[in-house]
């Protein structure tokens, strides 16, 4: 079954990117490699977009709605992705990849999804589980592009 949309009469590739999300550096980041997959003709999710359940708890409901409300919109989006690009974060992030960004990861992996783990810079020295469990790592951004660009995802 395809989960691709089809617009003017050409399919887009949906992409669901799962990154660090909860810094500022870490949001522009996203945002600066979202644009170049959007550019090159994909439909990214990025679960930012909808904005860090500690921002929206004021407008949607209690902190419990909240978090759970993002978890489906989340969960739905990964359900219709081709793909899923984990962004493990930059060498200047100490912290390592997120637990939310290797939780999609995984839940793809698991859904037989194809999931490309994008270790910028090779900074992170993740274990067997990711570099295993991925379809493929990559450490430079416009290999990736290149890669998933000549790939095809029906």
């Amino acid at each position: 079954m395809s989960y691709r949309m089809k617009i003017g009469g050409l399919k887009m590739t949906k992409i669901y990117w799962a990154a660090p999300l909860h810094e500022e550096k870490d949001r522009e980041r996203n945002a600066k490699y979202v644009e170049q997959l959007r550019a090159a003709g994909f439909k990214v999710y990025v679960p930012q977009e909808h904005g860090v359940w500690e921002d929206l708890v004021d407008k949607l409901g209690t902190r419990e709605q909240v978090r759970r409300y993002l978890f489906e919109l989340d969960l739905k989006a990964m359900q219709e992705c081709d793909m899923c690009i984990a962004c493990c974060g930059n060498v200047e992030d100490p912290r390592g990849p997120s637990e939310g960004m290797l939780w999609e990861m995984g839940w793809c992996t698991a859904a037989h999804k194809a999931v490309y783990l994008f270790n910028e810079d090779n900074y992170w020295a993740y274990n067997l589980m990711p570099e295993y469990g991925a379809s493929r790592v990559f450490s430079d951004f416009d290999e990736l592009l290149s890669y998933i660009s000549s790939q095809r995802f029906v």
